[in-house]
């Protein structure tokens, strides 16, 4: 199966990069599959395992989604965490995929709780020029937009993340723990 890299980069300085399958490409976007026990490089070249529960720990599985139109980058994972980085739109080039995150990390938790975690730091972000004007009202609208969603189970955010994650683990692939030479930032 392919793999490609994603890289999500943060203002003024930041980034971090980790590989996942590519598993489909569909009406939502590109799908991609990132084994439990996967690892992230930052650019500090620290590793973490992809999707930890909390500091130091062991990593999930996870599935996420790069939009073919949408200011974000989703994530399901199978403890049941659904949460979104607003982004700028993710973009593939030189086989990998990258987004600038803005701030906001909409979520829906095991409970069926829905928010947003961060709005402090977009606005500190948008006062120090970090994130401009149109930037911050498509992040602003994309976090409104996907609570709702995320609330109202609108696809791909009722089954469909849901299903293709089982499918994905299904699959049984292996974690990806190499980063070649792809330089971090």
């Amino acid at each position: 199966m392919k793999t490609t890299y994603i890289r999500k980069r943060k203002r003024p300085v930041g980034c971090g990069l980790w590989a996942s399958y590519v598993v489909d490409v569909d009406a939502f976007g590109t799908w991609f599959y990132t084994p439990a026990h996967s690892r992230y490089r930052g650019d500090d070249g620290s590793t973490c395992e992809v999707a930890q529960m909390g500091p130091g720990g062991p990593g999930e599985h996870a599935v996420h989604l790069a939009p073919r139109d949408g200011w974000w980058f989703a994530t399901w994972r199978p403890g049941g965490l659904l949460v979104a980085d607003v982004s700028t739109p993710p973009e593939f080039a030189d086989d990998e995929w990258t987004y600038v995150d803005l701030e906001l990390d909409p979520y829906r938790r095991p409970d069926g709780t829905v928010g947003t975690e961060d709005w402090d730091e977009l606005a500190e972000a948008h006062a120090a020029g970090l994130i401009n004007d149109h930037e911050y009202g498509a992040a602003v609208e994309a976090a409104h937009t996907l609570e709702m969603q995320f609330s109202q189970g609108t696809e791909p955010f009722g089954t469909t993340g849901w299903t293709r994650l089982s499918e994905a683990i299904a699959l049984g692939l292996p974690p990806l723990t190499s980063f070649g030479d792809r330089p971090v930032s």
